[in-house]
């Protein structure tokens, strides 16, 4: 048997034991010579209670998106017809599309679910039938009744959750088989304990044990969390340097969800969060600020605010302080709902977009909101129809030439944060 063969068989095996019921399958297409040809196409097996509707198709002449539900039945013809070499044909929304196969591969990647890779939201294994490169146009996606994009790498960044730029290989069909046990929500770091808030689907909750190890110098601590609701807390009795996190099965040692964390890492993982303590807060406060640091009395320009976003993502990251005056007094926020105002103004103003943790806390019997904002991944980031903004010492400034320069030859050369 060949090894094409074999992890056909293996693809089948884990779907049939899994409680998978329809299929979700999303697929990107393009028109050469009057044949749809296959660009990217994921297939989601969903969890047996879970339903969807596909949307409809997104067509823009020679580029075109696709949803559509089938069975689980069709997805194992679907498998069983894939050759190990030639080509295809595969009916995707009622399209005919092409798929010119070159080979069967397991992903050998687990990702955890807080990757954003696939846009999956579960613990996933992978495997991927690769095809030949169909490219993505430069040409901007333009129809009167749809959606805007620039460029059709967009479009599949969009649609897809993969940026081809990014991932190269992710060219043909790929088979996500998610975990649909447990997975992990958050993740709190505090001075001395962890918490692990986590949700369950297929699994009950007391069935699920999570196994951590943590480091901080030559400070190990191994310790389980054991879960009587979605909430764990273990006191390890410092803040980790680094930790992996583990949630296993009791009853089959299946692991079901993990999550990791380095201190050096410039991107944290989604989920994970820092419980600053009060007394550090105060600290940051008294030392004023600086090329991290912003203090804010309110927002009263969106627009001022979302430049200093933007200029902490172009740099190391920092932390914004909400309530706190340009004098460092503490004089606290109204009862509005900032989170949701933060969240508005941040998506309508930066491009791309900027992760941040927002976190409402109480100081001198006063609401304040402490916004952490990561450095950026895919720098320059850019405020609207104003520029790339920069941090200098405490002020935001525009980005010159050759700092701009410096962002985009960054680019070219494929340099990411460590992720």
């Amino acid at each position: 048997m060949s090894s094409h063969q074999k992890l056909k068989e293996q693809i089948i095996q884990k779907i049939s034991k899994r409680r998978y019921g329809s299929v979700l399958v999303k697929g990107t297409i393009r028109k050469q010579q009057g044949i749809w040809k296959n660009v990217v196409t994921k297939i989601l097996p969903m969890y047996l209670s879970d339903t969807y509707t596909a949307k409809e198709k997104l067509d823009y002449g020679n580029f075109a998106m696709v949803e559509d539900v089938i069975t689980l039945k069709d997805l194992v013809e679907l498998i069983k017809n894939l050759p190990e070499k030639g080509t295809t044909t595969i009916n995707l929304g009622g399209y005919e599309v092409q798929v010119e196969g070159e080979s069967l591969t397991n992903g050998h990647y687990k990702y955890d679910s807080g990757v954003d890779y696939l846009d999956v939201g579960w613990f996933l294994e992978t495997y991927q039938y690769t095809s030949r490169n169909q490219g993505y146009s430069s040409e901007p996606l333009i129809s009167p009744d749809l959606p805007l994009f620039p460029d059709s790498r967009v479009a599949m960044q969009t649609f897809l959750g993969i940026d081809p730029s990014r991932h190269s290989g992710s060219f043909g069909i790929i088979f996500c088989l998610p975990n649909y046990g447990a997975k992990v929500e958050e993740v709190s770091i505090g001075s001395k304990e962890i918490k692990v808030r986590v949700q369950t689907k297929a699994e009950d909750i007391k069935n699920i044990i999570g196994k951590l190890y943590c480091q901080r110098g030559d400070k190990i601590k191994q310790e389980n969390i054991e879960f009587t609701n979605e909430n764990g807390i273990v006191t390890v009795g410092f803040r980790p340097d680094f930790f992996y996190l583990a949630l296993i099965s009791k009853v089959t040692g299946e692991i079901l969800d993990t999550r990791r964390f380095h201190s050096s890492w410039q991107l944290i993982s989604k989920g994970i969060v820092f419980d600053i303590p009060e007394y550090e807060i105060l600290e940051l406060i008294r030392r004023g600020e600086s090329e991290t640091v912003e203090f804010k009395r309110e927002i009263s320009k969106p627009e001022e605010f979302a430049e200093t976003v933007v200029a902490f993502a172009n740099g190391k990251g920092g932390v914004v302080l909400l309530g706190v005056d340009d004098h460092a007094s503490i004089v606290g926020l109204s009862d509005r709902d900032h989170k949701d105002m933060i969240t508005n103004i941040l998506r309508s103003h930066c491009e791309p977009q900027i992760k941040c943790q927002i976190d409402g806390r109480q100081l001198d019997e006063k609401s304040i909101i402490v916004l952490h904002v990561e450095e950026g991944n895919n720098k320059p980031y850019t405020l609207r129809e104003k520029g790339v903004y920069i941090r200098a010492n405490a002020t935001d400034r525009v980005a010159t030439r050759y700092e701009l320069d410096e962002f985009y030859e960054e680019g070219r050369s494929g340099f990411r944060p460590h992720s």
